[in-house]
């Protein structure tokens, strides 16, 4: 198994052999799996990925593409001609086929199904009638199955001639329509006397997956089973294929790094993506952070001849956003993460925001008297320490049943909260934050 340390190792050298004009890769590291090319794939300016992907051989290129993320996939792909699309296409699997298809050119994959087989075409309309987000148009094919009529003896004999899937830890058994009747430790089978029919050892348990739940309910699923993997069953009960341990890793880890790329806007942006896409991309973002800003810009332009009056406002007012936006930033994070688990549903939720108002309103207490005794002491002003105390207090509190209920309404929109949630939270906290702040400084020193 290849190690971060020897991957980030292998694409640093694989870096200065392509700088240097060396393509004819050593034969050492074609050990690597699809997912370590990825990442050396993903590493690489665009004319050095080209290098490197005419140095591979034919039969690891379809792999690869489909390892790499969807971004960097394609990036990748607008640097090859149709020709070599379709050829790679015609190598892949139908897993790796449906990875690729939305990213591929329509002339490509127009022609690309008419030269694919009944079978292999019959599979991959199957898969795509399943969105992007269901285990079924991502269903593991590559799985052993026994029919019902076998006995454990000649099951045995079979698994002697050909090599069992990784992560298989026991046999499935299906009838003559592939309608899923139950499995077989494989320890179990080995023990069993061998006349004994596989019917009489397969157990039916309730760890199944259907195939319209999502990958992530699947993964959850996977994890929590003990089993290295689990069948997938159409409506029916027939069996499609499996979905393993490594492919649930596969989804959290996507998962995860989709929720650390939006804290920063940049989605699954390619590291090397052409500037003006990356530009054309992010340009959005600081359009609705511009308007955010403007609004609490409009909030202060109310309180114009107040702030004029008392310049210790001015100073003063970063402090009851900075500490509106920490509050209401650590309760979005807490919610997010248990949308993200499934730990938060609305049985729970409003015991969570009568927790985080509390824990919100301590805090305001604690801060605003310390906040209100240094600005005593600074400006010598016992009322505007009265008013910061004030506006810290509401400030947080409102922060902190923000952080609840923004995520969660933009779930049920159907819109990503760790993408969206922090500017509609920076926005309320600002705009809140200064109103309170300087309409009670306008009633109580002017």
């Amino acid at each position: 198994m290849v190690t971060n340390e020897q991957r980030e190792s292998a694409f640093l050298w694989t870096l200065d052999l392509l700088n240097e004009g060396v393509v004819a890769l050593p034969l050492v590291s074609q050990d690597f799996s699809p997912e370590d090319w990825a990442f050396v794939f993903e590493g690489l300016p665009q004319d050095l990925r080209f290098s490197l992907w005419k140095a591979l051989t034919e039969d690891k290129k379809s792999s690869i593409l489909a390892a790499m993320r969807d971004d960097s996939r394609e990036q990748l792909i607008s640097l090859l001609s149709n020709q070599n699309l379709e050829d790679v296409a015609l190598a892949s699997s139908t897993e790796q086929l449906v990875e690729i298809l939305d990213v591929l050119p329509k002339r490509v994959v127009n022609g690309l199904i008419k030269k694919l087989s009944p079978a292999d075409t019959e599979e991959l309309e199957y898969a795509l009638n399943y969105s992007e987000e269901q285990l079924g148009r991502y269903v593991n094919h590559d799985v052993y199955s026994v029919n019902k009529s076998a006995a454990v003896g000649e099951t045995l004999a079979e698994l002697k001639l050909e090599d069992l899937p990784v992560y298989t830890d026991s046999i499935l058994v299906v009838d003559d329509s592939d309608h899923y009747l139950g499995q077989i430790d494989i320890k179990l089978l080995i023990n069993s006397p061998k006349d004994t029919n596989v019917l009489q050892l397969a157990e039916f348990s309730d760890h199944v997956l259907a195939a319209d739940m999502t990958l992530f309910d699947a993964s959850e699923s996977v994890k929590n089973c003990g089993r290295s993997m689990l069948p997938v069953l159409d409506k029916s009960g027939r069996l499609l294929g499996r979905f393993t341990i490594k492919d649930a890793i596969d989804v959290y880890q996507e998962y995860y790094e989709e929720q650390l790329s939006h804290m920063g806007r940049v989605s699954d942006e390619d590291l090397f993506a052409p500037v003006f896409t990356s530009a054309r991309r992010r340009a959005s973002w600081l359009g609705i952070n511009l308007i955010t800003a403007f609004a609490a810009s409009f909030v202060i332009g109310i309180f114009e001849e107040v702030v004029v009056q008392v310049v210790a406002l001015a100073v003063l007012m970063p402090i009851v956003a900075s500490m509106g936006g920490i509050t209401g930033s650590q309760t979005l994070t807490l919610t997010i993460r248990g949308l993200a688990t499934g730990q938060l549903a609305s049985s729970n939720l409003k015991a969570l925001g009568n927790k985080e108002v509390r824990v919100a309103f301590l805090n305001g207490i604690l801060w605003a008297l310390v906040v209100s005794a240094i600005t005593s002491v600074w400006f010598d002003n016992p009322w505007l320490s009265v008013i910061i105390a004030i506006a810290l207090i509401v400030n947080m509190l409102i922060a902190a049943l923000s952080g609840i209920f923004i995520p969660v309404l933009l779930d049920r929109m159907g819109i990503d909260p760790a993408l969206a949630g922090s500017v509609i939270l920076t926005t309320i906290t600002d705009v809140v934050g200064f109103f309170v702040f300087l309409g009670s400084a306008s009633l109580l020193l002017i």
